[in-house]
C-alpha cells in the first residue's frame, strides 16, 4: 500500500510558474474553476481564495458559448494550428499572464482563453481538466474530445477519473467507457447474512471493476479489521457505474432490493462518489441506514436523501475536489433546516477524488474515531 501524500496548493500565477505534483494539482483546479465559473455555477468552486481566485469570478457566468476562434484570440496562434496540432505545447507563461489577468479583471474573455491555452500544457492531466472546462466555455468540439480520451486512457488514476466524466458528459456510448460499465441487471443477495449489524460498502461511477471496495481490497480489508468490528458484508454491493441518473435510479431499488434479501433493515453504508447518490436515492425508495458514511460525494441537491431514512450522516471529502468540479458537483454538504438532519463533516487535504477510499488518509486524519457515532 503506497503512502498517503499531503498535498499544498500553490495559489495563482505562480501554480503556473511551479513544477512538480503540487503545481500541477493546482493548475488544473484553477483551469477547471475558470471553466465552472464561465458556466455559471462558481457557486461550485470550493476555496478559491486557496487558488488565489478572487469574489468577482462569480460575476463571469454567461448563457451562451464563446466561438473557439474568440476563445482562443488572445493566444496569437493560427486557429488551424490550434485546434489540429495535439503536440503543440505553449510556454508557461501564457497560462501565468492569463491567470494574472483573471485575478486582476475577472472577465468570461480571459478565463476562456486560459482554458485553451492549457489544452497545451506539458501536463496530461491538465490537459484533460482544460478539455473539461472547454465543455462550459467553448462547448463539445472534435479536439476536445480527443483529450478528454487521452486522459481516461491514462496511467495516472486521477486524470483517468477526469477525462472519463468528461468523455461521459458529451458521448456517453464512447468505446473507452464500456468496459468500465457493468451491464445493468438484478443484484442477488448472497446467501447467509451475518448476525447482527452489517456494514455495506459501495462504489462510483466506472468503479464497478475496481478491487478497493470488495473483498481483499484495500478499503474492505481496512474497514473490516477496525476494532470494534464494523461486520462489513461479504461481497460488498456492486452496481452498474454507469454515469447516468438511470443507473444511479435502478441501483438504488438494486440496493434496497438487496439488503431486504439481507434481512438488515438499518444497514451501515459506506459509499464513495456517486455510490453515495445510489444510497441516498434508496432512502427516498423506503431504505433504512443508520450511519450513512459518504466519501467524496458530488454533491447535488436533487439527488438529497430522504433524512429521515437515515441517523447520521458523515461527509468525508478533500478540498477542491477535481474530479467533482468535472461533474460540476457542489462540494459543501448540509442538511436542510427543515429537516432537523445533521451532516457532520471531515474535510482534509486536497484535489484528489481517491483520497477518501485510501487507508493511508483515514489513518492521517483519524477518521476510525469519527465514524464511531
Amino acid at each position: 500500500m503506497a503512502e498517503y501524500r499531503e498535498v499544498t496548493p500553490i495559489a495563482g500565477p505562480e501554480a503556473f510558474q511551479s513544477a512538480g505534483r503540487d503545481a500541477e494539482l493546482s493548475q488544473a483546479a484553477i483551469v477547471l474553476s475558470a471553466g465552472v465559473a464561465v458556466g455559471g455555477r462558481s457557486d461550485r468552486i470550493d476555496r478559491p481564495e486557496a487558488l488565489g481566485l478572487p469574489e468577482g469570478l462569480r460575476g463571469i457566468g454567461r448563457a451562451e458559448k464563446f466561438p473557439v476562434g474568440e476563445a482562443a484570440a488572445a493566444l496569437d496562434l493560427d486557429l488551424g494550428t490550434h485546434l489540429g496540432d495535439r503536440a503543440l505545447r505553449l510556454p508557461a507563461s501564457a497560462s501565468v499572464e492569463l491567470t494574472r489577468q483573471l485575478i486582476e479583471r475577472p472577465a468570461a474573455s480571459t478565463a476562456a482563453a486560459l482554458v485553451e491555452a492549457n489544452l497545451h500544457s506539458d501536463s496530461v492531466l491538465v490537459r484533460t481538466s482544460a478539455a473539461v472546462a472547454a465543455l462550459e466555455t467553448t462547448g463539445a468540439r472534435e479536439d476536445v474530445l480527443d483529450r478528454l480520451v487521452q486522459g481516461a486512457r491514462s496511467r495516472d488514476r486521477l486524470t483517468r477519473e477526469i477525462g472519463r466524466i468528461g468523455v461521459a458528459r458529451v458521448a456517453p456510448q464512447h468505446a473507452v467507457l464500456r468496459r468500465l460499465v457493468l451491464q445493468p441487471g438484478p443484484r442477488p443477495a448472497p446467501a447467509g447474512a451475518a448476525a447482527g449489524g452489517v456494514a455495506v460498502l459501495t462504489h462510483g461511477t466506472f468503479a464497478a471493476n475496481t478491487r478497493w471496495w470488495q473483498p481483499g481490497g484495500s478499503l474492505y480489508g481496512y474497514l473490516d479489521a477496525l476494532v470494534p468490528a464494523l461486520n462489513l458484508h461479504d461481497p460488498s454491493f456492486r452496481w452498474s457505474g454507469q454515469y447516468s441518473d438511470g443507473a444511479r435510479q435502478l441501483a438504488a431499488q438494486q440496493l434496497l432490493d438487496w439488503t431486504a434479501g439481507l434481512g438488515q433493515q438499518r444497514p451501515d453504508v459506506f459509499a464513495h462518489s456517486h455510490g453515495g447518490t445510489v444510497a441516498h436515492l434508496a432512502t427516498r425508495r423506503g431504505q433504512q441506514i443508520d450511519r450513512l458514511v459518504l466519501m467524496s460525494w458530488p454533491v447535488h441537491e436533487q439527488w438529497f436523501p430522504d433524512f429521515t431514512k437515515v441517523r447520521t450522516v458523515i461527509d468525508i471529502r478533500v478540498h477542491v475536489d477535481l474530479v467533482i468540479l468535472a461533474d460540476r458537483g457542489g462540494q459543501r454538504f448540509t442538511a436542510p433546516a427543515a429537516s432537523r438532519a445533521t451532516v457532520v463533516s471531515h474535510v482534509h487535504g486536497w484535489f484528489n477524488h481517491g483520497d477518501t477510499n485510501d487507508p493511508g488518509y483515514w489513518d492521517r486524519y483519524g477518521l476510525p474515531a469519527a465514524i464511531r457515532v
